[in-house]
């Protein structure tokens, strides 16, 4: 199939998601086509997905966002770098520890819905000035599925806004 034809089917199936009027058949269809999309793009950004890992969960898109991360010595506001269902990136004045866990509220843009609200732990960090700000990245410890959906919901709404075809 055509790769215009595959995202003009594509992008149909992800409005109907998005309205909730799939078929339980539609859903399955639409979920295995999401995947396959967020394949598609780790590949052609040089990521390799470990075996047995969701392509979803681990698709990053870029997008700045308020983030409240509370770690133990104090809460901090930033902006994500780039965000997944899986996780995101955000600058910190400092590095934390490898895999300290801390709480964490993600205000999704144009959403009158309450944030996504959960805990994470950092996974890297890597310096990014000489002033001591850090890259840090985080994966989700625990948020409901209804909150990963929300956000793999407009993480695919951004991907599919950066591909013209």
């Amino acid at each position: 199939m055509d790769l215009s034809v595959w995202l003009t089917n594509f992008r149909e199936l992800h409005e109907r998601a998005r309205r909730r009027l799939h078929t339980s058949d539609e859903r399955a269809l639409y979920l295995e086509a999401r995947e396959q999309l967020a394949r598609s793009l780790l590949a052609a950004q040089g990521h390799k997905l470990q075996p047995g890992a969701s392509a979803r969960r681990n698709f990053r898109v870029p997008k700045g966002m308020h983030v409240d991360v509370s770690f133990r010595a104090a809460p901090l506001r930033s902006r994500t770098l780039d965000i997944s269902s899986g996780g995101f990136s955000c600058m910190l004045g400092g590095a934390p520890a490898g895999g300290e866990l801390c709480g964490f509220v993600l205000w999704l843009p144009g959403q009158e819905e309450a944030p996504v609200v959960g805990r994470a732990r950092v996974v890297a960090s890597a310096p990014i000035s000489q002033q001591g700000s850090q890259r840090v990245s985080f994966t989700f410890v625990d948020v409901s599925d209804e909150d990963r959906e929300r956000l793999e919901m407009m993480i695919f709404d951004l991907a599919l806004g950066y591909i013209v075809a």
